[in-house]
């Protein structure tokens, strides 16, 4: 079955944000302040001030959870656009490719 022209549009928009996410991927500059930065070093300084009792005592554990679930969000959007890219570039090849008999 042939996907319709909207379905089409959506997989082009997937495939598209992921070939952009792998040049970002490879941009140094991206790689220190979001990979390294945002990603690992912000979230291993935030769970160790989860336990910092000083940050306990003034209740601001909360703050610090909502910032590790924003990296969690930013990490799993990363993921989704690779993954739906992914899976719509490999159906696109196979309606592209020659049928062999």
């Amino acid at each position: 079955m042939e996907p319709t022209e909207l379905e089409t549009v959506e997989n082009q928009y997937w495939i598209e944000q992921a070939e952009a996410l792998a040049r970002l991927e490879k941009n140094k500059d991206f790689q220190d302040i979001i990979m390294n930065g945002y990603f690992k070093d912000k979230a291993i300084n935030g769970v160790s001030m989860l336990s910092n009792d000083g940050v306990k005592q003034r209740g601001e554990r909360g703050n610090i959870m909502e910032d590790l679930v924003a990296i969690s969000n930013l990490q799993y959007h990363f993921l989704m656009i690779k993954n739906l890219g992914a899976v719509f570039q490999d159906d696109m090849d196979e309606e592209n490719s020659p049928v062999v008999e």
